[in-house]
Order: structure tokens, then sequence, then C-alpha cells
């Protein structure tokens, strides 16, 4: 079967440039049809079951382990999901929600949710990333209509303009030092409900968000895509997670150069 083309202009409304803005998050419907999301499924799940040919039994997992199957990089694995990953209609709405004239890939990562799949950590996205900018955004789009039972991410509104709230990696630790944070700070959360396949949300690296469990007896496939701003520099690592990063997916660049390596290919303007 030939796999769709994602190309073409997705007309985004105007409230949602204006979300990502002030609220660091905002959801676009309808940026591919369900169609194409059945299209591409069958070759991401195969990505995905290339990276976990036998998952570990559940009960022998961590938090993180339990809120989903997680497969990095689907488009270097597996390349008939490179038209997904690669997609520019994808890549312009990134580009024309931040503002920027460019964007250029970091890395994609299909985000599978099992049946019966725990719930998914607060955390912030950012701390991970040794880049010199904050033009960094995160498509979440789920392949399936998604049951009302399980929806989509819930995000702490305003909180990319917060920085670095000292959260740490994605844990328990995370989840209680920002629930914490809520509780006491008032402050407000959103989630924006059903997706429908093809639907998506944006949230900015700062962004302090989370995910639901899935309580149904049927996988929640998700795929995101995360691009940076055409010109962004490399830093210096502060951190084991970044320095992995750095290596693995900005191609070891060195701090201070631009972050342009064969990993990072530049997917809007083509």
């Amino acid at each position: 079967m030939t796999l769709p083309t994602l190309d073409g202009h997705h007309e985004l409304a105007p409230d949602a440039v204006a979300s990502l803005r002030e609220r660091g998050h905002c959801v676009v419907r309808g940026l591919a049809s369900a169609d194409e999301c059945a299209a591409y499924l069958p070759e991401i799940q195969a990505g995905v079951d290339r990276w976990h040919p036998e998952p570990p039994p559940f009960d022998e997992r961590d938090t993180y382990g339990k809120a989903f199957l997680q497969a990095m990089a689907l488009r270097s694995i597996h390349e008939p999901t490179m038209g997904f990953v690669d997609s520019p209609r994808f890549a312009r709405a990134a580009a024309e929600l931040m503002g920027v004239d460019g964007v250029r890939l970091y890395h994609d990562q299909a985000l599978f949710k099992e049946p019966r799949g725990g719930r998914t950590p607060w955390h912030q996205d950012q701390n991970y990333w040794p880049l010199d900018t904050d033009d960094i955004v995160t498509m979440w789009m789920p392949l399936v209509d998604l049951d009302p039972a399980v929806g989509s991410m819930t995000f702490i509104d305003g909180s990319h303009l917060d920085g670095d709230v000292g959260a740490g990696e994605i844990s328990d630790a995370s989840d209680e030092a920002i629930q914490r944070s809520i509780d006491t700070g008032g402050r407000a959360t959103t989630t924006h409900g059903v997706l429908r396949a093809g639907d998506a949300t944006f949230h900015k690296g700062w962004t302090i968000h989370s995910a639901g469990p899935n309580p149904t007896d049927r996988m929640r496939p998700v795929m995101t895509i995360i691009w940076f701003a055409d010109g962004a520099r490399a830093t210096e690592p502060n951190s084991p997670e970044q320095r992995f990063d750095l290596h693995t997916w900005l191609g070891g660049a060195a701090p201070g150069t631009l972050a342009q390596s064969d990993t990072n290919p530049l997917v809007w303007p083509t």
C-alpha cells in the first residue's frame, strides 16, 4: 500500500496561536485525517514492536514503565514511518504556531499506553534538551479516536513562562513536587478532552503536563514529534540526560554550534 503524503497546508485557528503563546499549549483539530492515521498506524506499530518485542511483565515495571511503551526515533529504524515524522504539513503547523521561519526535527517518539496502563506523571520536557532556545514544541497526536475514559493530556496553564521548576526527570518525585505546587499555588489546569484520530495538541518545552491512565481494554496509540526553531545552537549539557540527548538527538554537536546534524533535518520549509 502506498502511504499518504502528509503535505499541504492546514489552516490554523487564530486562537491556537494565541493559546500556545499565552497558555503554553493548544489543540489543532483535523491536522491529519482518520484515513491518514489508519494508513500509518500499522507501520508505527511495527516500529514500536521492534523497540519492545517482549515488554517486561507489567507488575515488574516502575511508574514510568507502566505509563506507556515508548519507542523513539522510529524514522531511523523503520523507514515507512519517515513520511509521517517528516510531514511538511505537521512541521509547517509547528513553525506557524511558534511564529518562526523554519523548524528542524529534534526527534519523534511513539507513546503507546497499554490497556490498564498507568498515569503519566507531571513533568517538563525541556530539562532534557541542550538547546539555547525556548522555541521548541511537541505535537501529541492520537492515531485512533480516544475513548472518553482516556482523553488527552492535561496542562498547567502558563507554566511555560516559569522556566525550569526544578522537578527533574519524569518520575514519582516530579509528580509529587509539581502536584504540591498545584495544590498550594492554585494554578489552573486544562485538558483538551477527547481527541479524534488526527487531532493534535501542541505544547512548549517548559509546559508542565501529564496524562491520565488507560482504564480501557484497548491500546492508546499516540505519536509525538518534537521540533525546534532553525538556527538554534547546542548548549553545554548540565545533566546525564542532556549529555545523552546531545549525543543521540543532536549528533554530538559541540556546545555553541548550530544544531543541524543529519539527525536534525530542516523539515519546514522543504
